[in-house]
């Protein structure tokens, strides 16, 4: 499966300078509201549509939802000029990437740099690195067998990325790739030698760029925001289905063990047309705006992941967040025995413990998960990523000094001892 394993971020937000973060099967990201969680997870999203190259369109992926991170001047670093995001893959068509962005005229983040790395035909290790310099206005392209310079108008307007993907990756290259076509568009006295380059820049992008062949990232990121809970719906909730085993079999089955229900079925009103959600509890059946709150924010995300057959990453925001810590505990079990990945922003220790017992258990692997703590400076204007790690028995390690008094000062407002 293919997976970023590490993901650095510059002058992102609250990000000052490069940090680099630890990525596992299963990672949890922990800290302060506004400290940099949610901005981690649509970072992560969007590094991974850039670096597949498919069919990227000309738009702002940063503002792709549910993340909605804005333009340039919203996204980038006050007071700076340019920001950087990139990674390191496992099981991808690239060994990693990097993109450093600036405003472009409408005030979205585009491309200035964009680097690829990889494992070439011939086994050794290449980098290909483009830049698009703004005066003259032309893409540079640097690898080891050749340098080049291009027109920009001779490629492409759009971004970088998007050029690659969706003109490179489906054998449209410049001058139509013809050595003779690109030497009677240049001025330069280096004719012959420039040439020499272009036909090395075309063999490169036809045989060794690797764009996608089968080895790209599947991220899901479903939407926090919750369908509101209805008595009837005109339609059947998309996140449910009818056979027993469709999805709303395998929702129903899961959430019986999670202990949540002991059935979960939908119903046609013949007098109106509508559908109900009915939840079979201990208590009897009942419509699913009577029962807890808890059970219809969860429904959603197990529609979700459920409905995926292929190894897929998952990126949550607080999925436990209206369970009780017994369901809580019990769904981080679900997450562990699953065969996607996970990335999930939590402010739950009962959730955190869960992983940890399951190490120590033996049930997960100490190198399959990691949490990822977000600390903010004194004066609020930083964050900084802790990566943490266990060892076999659950320890945490490479402990930072005030994490385990963040779970404590989110247990004293829980109970209203703090502000």
């Amino acid at each position: 499966m293919a997976r970023i394993i590490d993901l650095k971020l510059r002058d992102i937000r609250c990000f000052a300078e490069e940090q680099t973060a630890n990525i596992s099967r299963i990672t949890l990201l922990v800290g302060e509201n506004s400290s940099g969680k949610s901005t981690f997870l649509g970072c992560y999203s969007t590094l991974a549509k850039l670096a597949n190259l498919v069919d990227l369109d000309d738009k702002n992926h940063f503002d792709d939802p549910p993340f909605h991170m804005g333009s340039f001047e919203t996204f980038a670093r006050s007071g700076r000029s340019d920001f950087g995001l990139g990674g390191t893959f496992v099981d991808h068509c690239h060994s990693g990437a990097s993109f450093q962005f600036v405003a472009d005229g409408s005030g979205k983040p585009t491309e200035q740099r964009v680097q690829l790395e990889f494992t070439g035909t011939g086994n050794e290790e290449r980098t290909l690195e483009i830049d698009w310099l703004q005066e003259p206005d032309v893409l540079r392209f640097n690898e080891s067998s050749f340098r080049l310079d291009l027109p920009r108008s001779a490629i492409s307007y759009v971004p970088i990325s998007t050029w690659l993907s969706r003109y490179v990756r489906h054998g449209y290259l410049p001058y139509n790739a013809d050595p003779g076509s690109f030497s009677r568009g240049q001025n330069s006295s280096q004719i012959a030698a420039d040439a020499v380059s272009f036909a090395k820049f075309v063999s490169f992008l036809r045989s060794e760029l690797p764009l996608p062949r089968g080895t790209s990232f599947n991220v899901e990121a479903p939407d926090p925001q919750l369908p509101h809970r209805r008595r009837e719906y005109s339609s059947q909730p998309r996140y449910l289905g009818t056979e027993p085993d469709s999805d709303l079999g395998k929702v129903a089955a899961v959430g019986k063990k999670l202990k949540l229900w002991d059935a979960v079925s939908v119903s046609n009103t013949p007098e109106t047309g509508n559908y109900q959600v009915l939840v079979d509890t201990p208590d009897g059946r009942r419509n699913l705006v009577d029962v807890g709150y808890g059970i219809h924010s969860l429904l959603p995300s197990l529609g979700a992941i459920l409905s995926k057959e292929r190894d897929t990453v998952f990126l949550l925001q607080e999925p436990e967040i209206h369970l009780h810590p017994s369901a809580q505990a019990a769904l981080a079990q679900f997450f562990v025995e699953s065969n996607h990945s996970f990335l999930i922003e939590t402010h739950s220790e009962h959730f955190t413990d869960r992983f940890r017992i399951c190490v120590m258990e033996g049930i997960l692997r100490p190198q399959d998960v990691s949490i990822l703590y977000f600390e903010r400076s004194a004066d609020g204007e930083n964050s900084h990523i802790h990566s943490i790690g266990l060892d076999s028995q659950g320890n945490l390690l490479n402990v930072p000094t005030n994490y385990r008094s963040f779970f404590m000062r989110e247990t004293e407002r829980l109970m209203g001892f703090a502000e």
